[in-house]
């Protein structure tokens, strides 16, 4: 058995409260290139702008059969590049990571894996202003982890988040992280859960407790009303409420298609989107 890196370690109940509720218009297409390379085109229309705007990013992946993978090389509408790479099978269990853009960002990282724990590190060695380190491990059906940040002006612990989470394989998933500021002390505390009720109807939750804020929460449910159309709902404590239907054109080809609309307060400032991906 492995476990989720530190930063994917509630990852399956933050999909549920984040994924399908984007209130943009986007066309994304992927298609297939030559010698193996996908290729993904993803066009937003931004209409909350005055006047509106179509900005488009086209990018390329690639798996070598060394382990050497091309994960995402991407070129923006404003000709901003953006690089993604990852080498396996180096030695076994160790995956090294290479994210990066033409502007500020350059972070080299490695995942290691045993049957025990999983452990990771990030170092950016563009601007050398930034260090980080996580591992996760668990026994039977309790996991836990920890990360911590080191600033390197000056060379300090930064930040660290700890954290433990229960699971009952598609039942139920349960977790608290708490955030550390070496300055401030603990600073955020978050407790995640997801409940599956049927095989149709999922629940999912958040609450957050930021010591100098008010306490913030999210309730989501998820109901799929046959196999190919999955209704989402989810209503934040701020009055925002969010809603999405997701339709699966054609499974073969992974055609779907997602219509989100998101209210305020007695239904006003209504937004709404479109997302379509083919391919």
């Amino acid at each position: 058995m492995s476990y989720p890196v530190f930063k994917d370690f509630d990852k399956s109940t933050s999909d549920i409260l984040s994924e399908d509720f984007d209130t943009k218009y986007t066309l994304k297409i992927k298609s297939a290139g030559p010698s193996g390379i996908a290729i993904t085109t993803n066009t937003t229309y931004e209409n909350s702008k005055n006047p509106a705007s179509l900005s488009s990013k086209v990018s390329a992946k690639y798996a070598h059969a060394s382990g050497f993978t091309l994960e995402k090389f991407e070129v923006g509408s404003t000709g901003s590049v953006t690089a993604e790479t990852s080498l396996a099978g180096a030695a076994d269990g160790l995956k090294l990571e290479f994210k990066g853009n033409d502007s500020d960002k350059g972070d080299v990282s490695f995942t290691y894996t045993t049957p025990k724990a999983t452990f990771t590190a990030l170092v950016d060695v563009l601007k050398l202003k930034k260090a980080e380190a996580s591992v996760s491990s668990g026994h039977g059906a309790f996991t836990g982890g920890a990360s911590a940040s080191i600033g390197t002006s000056p060379y300090a612990l930064s930040t660290t988040t700890l954290a433990v989470g229960y699971s009952v394989p598609k039942v139920f998933n349960a977790s608290i992280k708490a955030d550390k500021n070496f300055e401030k002390n603990f600073s955020l505390y978050k407790g995640l859960f997801s409940y599956t009720a049927t095989k149709d109807i999922t629940l999912a939750g958040e609450v957050s407790y930021p010591t100098n804020k008010p306490a913030a929460f999210a309730l989501a449910g998820v109901y799929k009303c046959n196999p190919k159309t999955i209704i989402k709902l989810k209503a934040i404590s701020s009055g925002v409420i969010n809603a999405s239907a997701k339709h699966e054109i054609d499974a073969a080809k992974k055609c779907s298609a997602v219509a989100t609309a998101q209210f305020e307060t007695g239904l006003t400032n209504p937004k709404f989107g479109l997302n379509i991906t083919l391919g």
